[in-house]
């Protein structure tokens, strides 16, 4: 048999592709077909609030410094990324000395509907800044979204030097926490160890990975995003994006082609389609 043309090759490569790409696809819509409905939930315990979905259960902690105290992805064997509770993630800024926000000053749940939570929390720093959270979750993806305003108590500068938001795991896996940030597609960084990887994700600003402590940290900044507001003035929101599952930090990186979608733009099915969590090996190869 003679050698295939130029024309003859190209053409077998790209049938070769869009084999791989229907067979991804294909895969995906079965899993997701497959899985049963879950139905995404809240509850409020203790006054703290705790977010389930079929890919993780969060708790978010009112007391100071509120945000999220607990961390468990499906599959870990109930392993908290998080440990033990209390400033795990928060935000912080450093104007007339370093203030983080607080205590949680007021809850509501927006909308609880199937597959979809959205949350608000309002945090106050005790000084010139009370910040808004939005905080959307869905069931069937292993991210959730954040949209933060900064509402100004006296004059102040919405983001400036500070974090937003700060990540302090304590789980006690020291050194087995292994982290790694990147610039590209947009600035995320991550943690990962034998539970998984918990990670955090910006289009709008900057990532960092820092050696604190005994299990490190890691934050984004939005600093080129800050205005001066006067009393009572809203900033624009920010937007970032957070995920956890059964992983490793080259999971977490991949996760980023898909973090800022909408879950149905990913499921390729309905807002309530469901994949498992081993998200590593459904990624297109």
């Amino acid at each position: 048999m003679g050698e295939l043309g130029p024309m003859a090759r190209v053409q077998m490569g790209d049938t070769t592709m869009q084999r791989c790409a229907m067979t991804w696809t294909l895969s995906v819509l079965l899993i997701a077909s497959a899985a049963t409905a879950f139905g995404a939930t809240v509850d409020e315990k203790g006054q703290n609030w705790t977010i389930t979905t079929d890919q993780y259960t969060i708790v978010w902690n009112v007391d100071a410094q509120g945000g999220y105290s607990s961390i468990i992805p499906v599959g870990n064997d109930d392993t908290d990324m998080f440990g033990a509770g209390g400033r795990n993630l928060y935000h912080s800024a450093n104007y007339a000395g370093w203030k983080d926000w607080g205590a949680t000053a007021d809850a509501d749940i927006i909308e609880e509907d199937g597959g979809k939570i959205v949350m608000s929390f309002v945090q106050e720093d005790g000084a010139s800044k009370n910040y808004h959270v939005t905080a959307t979750y869905w069931d069937g993806v292993p991210y959730w979204k954040h949209e933060l305003t900064v509402e100004a108590v006296a004059d102040v500068t919405s983001f400036s030097d500070g974090h937003e938001p700060m990540v302090e795991p304590r789980n006690g896996f020291g050194l087995d926490n292994e982290y790694e940030k990147w610039d590209a597609p947009f600035a995320h960084a991550a943690f990962a160890n034998d539970s998984g990887y918990f990670a955090i994700y910006t289009e709008e600003g900057t990532a960092r990975t820092h050696a604190w402590q005994d299990d490190g940290r890691m934050d984004l900044e939005h600093n080129n995003l800050g205005v001066a507001l006067n009393a009572d003035d809203f900033s624009d929101p920010i937007t970032y994006y957070m995920a956890t599952a059964v992983g490793d930090l080259d999971d977490a990186h991949d996760l980023a082609e898909i973090v800022t979608k909408e879950p149905a733009e990913v499921l390729a099915v309905s807002a309530k389609g469901k994949l498992t969590t081993s998200w590593g090996d459904l990624r297109a190869r």
